[in-house]
């Protein structure tokens, strides 16, 4: 199956596309002003912003909707977006998600190729939802056995910014679960010139008994990194879990506490891994609580997350 994305300036993603008439819902997480001088006595959280309307712009700057009743843009940084979504999805991207959720994941990434891939570029989607469906598509090639095509997706992808919700979703193994079968296509592109590729290349071969000691190596490459800081850090969590259970366990409050410094659109897939360390190295209270965040309260979507009740 080849696969070729033809993705668009970021500058036009909402505008002459039919979809975005349909509205969006964004959800914006507090200022860093907000959190870094709040009260140090509330308990609570910060609140996030949700804003529905018609979007204006999204690129890696800022975001910037229409709201009811308003006739100017409300502008915000782009760091501070944690998701976007269409609030009418498209039958034909709402059937790649169902199949998607459906885990028929051979049949969504067709559907999902096949969506994002319209010869007639007023027919394809605004480009951040693109940019989202196209990563989709990657998690759809990985768990299905597709490697190269799932490492391609996101080295077409790293051309351009992307926004952080759309990192979120790059086909990491973040719970240590990667088939063997990932292992040839991982170390065939694993000198790629997109550090997304590398970190996600990396994630996969850190279970390889061949591989392990070169993945290692490169994702200390990439936390030391200072081009990239979203992949350096990613990149720093990935290289602690893959630590001996001893060391995992006695340093795993910091590494929350790194964690939860992440950006929110971030979080979910470091999460997940935190929990993955939980039970493996056998900590009943953290397994628990982080279950519980993950199931009510994640800070955005993700395919591995626990489905509720």
């Amino acid at each position: 199956m080849a696969v070729a994305l033809v993705i668009g300036s970021p500058q036009l993603c909402a505008q002459d596309v039919p979809e975005s008439r349909s509205g969006v819902r964004l959800i914006l997480g507090p200022t860093e002003r907000a959190v870094n001088n709040g009260d140090p006595t509330q308990w609570y959280p910060h609140a996030l912003l949700e804003l529905t309307g018609q979007l204006q712009t999204l690129d890696q700057d800022q975001v910037s909707i229409i709201t009811a009743g308003q006739s100017v843009p409300e502008r915000y940084a782009a760091a501070r977006l944690v998701s976007a979504e269409l609030l009418q999805v498209p039958d034909d991207q709402q059937r790649a998600i169902q199949s998607f959720r459906d885990g028929e994941m051979t049949k969504a990434l067709t559907e999902l190729v096949n969506v994002v891939s319209s010869p007639d570029p007023q027919s394809r989607p605004a480009v951040w939802r693109q940019q989202w469906l196209s990563m989709l598509a990657s998690q759809a090639a990985m768990r299905s056995g597709r490697g190269e095509i799932a490492l391609e997706l996101v080295k077409q992808l790293d051309k351009r910014p992307l926004p952080m919700f759309v990192i979120a979703l790059v086909p990491v193994d973040w719970t240590g679960v990667a088939g063997d079968n990932l292992f040839e296509p991982a170390a065939a592109m694993a000198s790629s010139e997109s550090l997304l590729v590398k970190l996600v290349a990396a994630s996969w071969l850190i279970r390889s008994p061949k591989y392990r000691a070169a993945a290692e190596a490169a994702l200390t490459r990439l936390a030391a990194q200072q081009d990239r800081p979203v992949v350096a850090k990613l990149a720093a969590h990935l290289a602690w879990r893959s630590k001996s259970p001893t060391e995992t366990k006695d340093t795993f409050s910091r590494e929350r506490s790194v964690v939860d410094q992440l950006p929110l659109a971030l979080q979910t897939g470091p999460l997940l891994s935190l929990l993955d360390v939980a039970r493996r190295t056998s900590q009943p209270d953290e397994v628990k609580e982080l279950e519980l965040a993950l199931r009510y309260a994640a800070p955005t979507w993700h395919p591995d997350l626990p489905k509720n009740p």
